[in-house]
């Protein structure tokens, strides 16, 4: 029997070198001094981490005329050609918004290098998003490679907002290559 998916059964992450140096050594302090059960920068991202909208597919087509009826055709590119590279992952907003300045200062420090040419590598580095069976295991990995950031989105500060509230924000991003293993 084939069982239906369980929608949580998926692990999006970051890889350890997907933060810059230099957000590790200013974010990891702040992590360790609220004593959260969290080694790594990037193991407290992961952990943030609600969703994760993967890349709608719009396949184009062509019509022609066939005596007085329309005939339809795809457009004979490949699926890498017309997919739309835009993912987005929306994160848990914690205390003090740490996770989301933790993304804002990742951001910031990506275009401060790109601008600025100080490293060769012109894109972030790979998200991976795996997808599990019923047990827990692994059964299809994809990586998004090439990774550029898009938006980050806002967040509304209030003295009126109420307190068991519970928030988040979302990080676009786009990329260039995908592959499944």
């Amino acid at each position: 029997m084939v069982l239906n998916n369980k929608p949580q059964m998926f692990c999006a992450y970051f890889p350890q070198n997907f933060f810059y140096k230099s957000v590790v050594e200013k974010w990891t302090p702040i992590i360790q001094r609220m004593k959260l059960p969290y080694q790594s920068v990037d193991d407290f991202m992961n952990q943030q981490i609600q969703t994760f909208t993967c890349p709608a597919l719009n396949i184009d087509f062509v019509t022609q005329q066939r005596g007085q009826y329309p005939v339809n055709y795809t457009s004979g590119k490949e699926l890498e050609a017309i997919l739309n590279r835009d993912i987005s992952l929306t994160f848990k907003l914690t205390e003090s918004y740490l996770s989301y300045f933790i993304m804002w200062d990742q951001i910031d420090t990506y275009l401060h290098y790109f601008h600025l040419h100080e490293e060769t590598e012109i894109w972030m580095e790979p998200i991976h998003l795996s997808f599990l069976s019923d047990s827990g295991f692994e059964l299809i990995k994809f990586t998004f490679r090439e990774i550029i950031p898009l938006t980050l989105s806002e967040v509304s500060l209030s003295y009126a907002a109420q307190i068991a509230s519970y928030s988040n924000f979302t990080f676009t991003m786009k990329y260039n290559y995908y592959e499944i293993s």
